[in-house]
């Protein structure tokens, strides 16, 4: 018979209620604050030895109907199970008979999805305080799931609280749905205690569980608690997500080594698809002074369209090479992001590059082209570089009409000044 999941025992509702708590998360709205007081404990051995002295048989008649009805269930007749059931007179029978025929008819009222009969009769259950204490712990813990499902939080917490005064073995789905419930209406605190104590009570805890508890820790920027639920939620259950959080704690946590590691080991399975992920892992090889490595991932990225061949990232890249030393593979990159931006100033870095290799004509018309273009942020040395250029390349007069130019920026008037003087010397030894 389908029925209502009971603690430990993995029914359908179990996992529609997880499944809801799930959904909702992050979608936090208001709602009104639920009591904060706490109830009275309960002697539940005084209460079952009283629930002993009032047992009842079922007379055989009330137990035919009431497996008739469990058939129909069974079978997906609620309709029938419901009109079976109708036919018993509730004044006629004992609480104990009544409470049997009022949690069959809850089961109905689930089965036809409708959750307020299912709660109402559940109530009714408890009502007639005639069933063994167990049972009624589970009808309390029913009612939480089903107030769940329709996401009534306050009424979730306080029928979990009715249910842990009921029972001696508390399940932890109970407080992973306290804990989604408090998460829900903004009390993070109470979400955190009673989603560790989900994690604790179970030998294995389910990804939810942990996943909620992660995601808590890390809102609450309680990054040192964060991190050893990620790292078993990495090893449990290695998903994309979960090395990406873990790598993002390390690095919160200036664990720079760390995070990239678990970086290197995602990208390694495939996992680091997206562009943003792809850079982060780029700029942290660059971080730990790995130029090279950070290259050859942004290169990959780019070539196969996972990561835009932007003005940033291909600077990105033709600064990595660089970094690398690797100027030959730096200048298509570098050329490009120079011909998309909108200053000069990547036309004055990509003629530094060509400077280094002593490439001066090249060097001199990709500084003409920088300055040329404008928008630079250091226009001054730009020109002073030009000079530099001219004069290496044999061009002594526009070199020198450039020094003359640098001369009028306070900047590089000093060093301007020097060159103009030398070429000056040079010219009067030639001269003499």
């Amino acid at each position: 018979m389908a029925c209502l999941a009971t603690p430990g025992t993995p029914a359908r509702a179990a996992e529609e209620t997880e499944d809801t708590a799930e959904e909702t998360t992050g979608t936090t709205e208001e709602a009104p604050a639920a009591e904060t007081s706490e109830p009275e404990p309960v002697d539940l051995e005084a209460l079952e030895k009283d629930r002993a002295a009032k047992a009842v048989q079922v007379t055989p008649r009330i137990s035919r109907y009431l497996g008739a009805a469990a058939e129909e269930v069974d079978a997906g007749n609620p309709d029938e199970a419901s009109q079976l059931l109708e036919k018993l007179n509730p004044k006629r029978l004992s609480a104990f008979e009544r409470a049997l025929v009022y949690r069959m008819l809850a089961y109905v009222a689930y089965g036809s999805q409708d959750t307020e009969g299912a709660i109402r009769n559940f109530e009714r259950v408890l009502e007639q305080e005639a069933l063994p204490i167990r049972d009624e712990a589970r009808v309390r813990f029913n009612i939480a799931q089903l107030h769940a499902s329709v996401q009534n939080w306050d009424q979730v917490i306080r029928w979990l609280k009715e249910w842990l005064r009921y029972t001696t073995e508390p399940d932890p789905l109970g407080f992973y749905l306290m804990a989604v419930s408090y998460y829900q209406k903004s009390d993070y605190e109470s979400a955190i205690e009673s989603a560790k104590k989900a994690v604790e009570l179970s030998t294995t805890p389910r990804e939810a569980w942990l996943r909620l508890l992660a995601a808590l820790y890390s809102a609450n920027q309680d990054y040192d608690n964060a991190t050893p639920v990620l790292e078993e939620l990495v090893l449990r259950f290695p998903k994309k997500g979960y090395w990406v959080q873990l790598s993002l704690i390390y690095g919160a946590r200036k664990e720079y080594q760390r995070s990239l590691a678990v970086q290197q080991v995602a990208h390694g399975q495939g996992l680091l698809t997206e562009e943003k992920e792809l850079l982060r892992l780029t700029r942290s090889y660059l971080y730990a002074d790995l130029p090279f490595p950070a290259a050859k991932v942004l290169s990959s990225a780019i070539d196969e369209g996972a990561v835009d061949k932007s003005t940033e990232n291909l600077e990105l890249l033709a600064n990595s090479w660089i970094t690398a030393r690797e100027y030959d593979r730096s200048l298509p990159p570098l050329r490009s992001a120079a011909d998309m931006s909108d200053s000069g100033d990547l036309y004055v870095r990509l003629g530094q590059v060509h400077m280094q290799r002593e490439e001066w004509e090249e060097a001199a018309a990709l500084l003409q082209k920088a300055v040329a273009k404008g928008g630079l942020k250091n226009e001054g040395n730009a020109v002073l570089l030009l000079g530099i250029a001219y004069y290496n390349a044999k061009l002594v007069d526009p070199a020198r009409t450039s020094f003359e130019r640098a001369r009028g920026y306070e900047a590089t008037r000093a060093e301007a000044e020097r060159w103009i003087t030398h070429i000056e010397t040079e010219q009067a030894n030639a001269a003499g």
